[in-house]
């Protein structure tokens, strides 16, 4: 069994799993600490696949907390990683007539409350939408990311904190142990199972989240 005594181990080598893992090493100041992703690179799965949205809030009209907080969150993001952010396209939001949980005066009332930016279309773009399946056209304000160039920082970053990275290592089961401490059981590609014992666990797996087995079969301790 590896002991990394109060250190923590991060299941999940995404953005997200990256940038936890960073933030308890310069921040937290914790010595010890263990990334492990699935696959044979960082941020390969969802951070690569899932649309490399900076997310202003649009997306999200039934739930105000979600998108308030992903309007704020953009300048933050944009200023932290500049030169992974790609802006020079056209952002459209189009409303169906039919079957759409809000309207176009809904979409637009709820953009302005949460503060995002939001004007009607041009007719040459509305002219890009069927008119009698689209109530509305919306111009807005949002931005991609290039995942790779955020996989090339990630790495550095990590390797400078002095994460240990497990690449191609799934975590099977994630359970109480003694003293206050979790046990997380990985199973390498190429190799036969771990034990690690360390204080805390970040689950910061994506379609993954209830896939372990042990003492925390839904979302994990975090």
């Amino acid at each position: 069994m590896i002991h990394l005594d109060q250190g923590a181990v991060i299941v999940g080598g995404g953005f997200y799993g990256a940038a936890i893992a960073i933030y308890l090493a310069k921040q937290r100041g914790f010595k010890r600490i263990v990334l492990v992703e699935r696959e044979a690179a960082l941020l390969s799965r969802a951070s690569y696949n899932n649309q490399a949205r900076v997310h202003n809030g649009y997306h999200y009209p039934r739930s105000f907390t979600t998108a308030y907080r992903s309007r704020v969150n953009l300048p933050k993001f944009v200023r932290d990683w500049p030169d992974a952010i790609t802006k020079d396209f056209t952002k459209l939001y189009a409303i169906a007539r039919r079957n759409s949980k809000v309207t176009a005066k809904q979409f637009d009332r709820f953009c302005r409350e949460i503060g995002a930016e939001i004007q009607p279309a041009e007719p040459s773009l509305r002219a890009l939408f069927e008119p009698g399946l689209i109530e509305e056209v919306f111009l807005t304000r949002e931005y991609a990311f290039d995942s790779t160039k955020l996989a090339r920082w990630a790495k550095t970053e990590l390797q400078d904190c002095g994460v240990q990275i497990r690449l191609q290592t799934s975590v099977t089961a994630i359970s109480q142990g003694p003293n206050q401490t979790l046990q997380v059981s990985l199973a390498p590609n190429d190799g036969p199972e771990e034990l690690i014992a360390c204080r805390y666990v970040f689950n910061c797996t994506y379609s993954g989240l209830n896939q372990f087995k042990g003492d925390f079969p839904g979302t994990g301790p975090g």
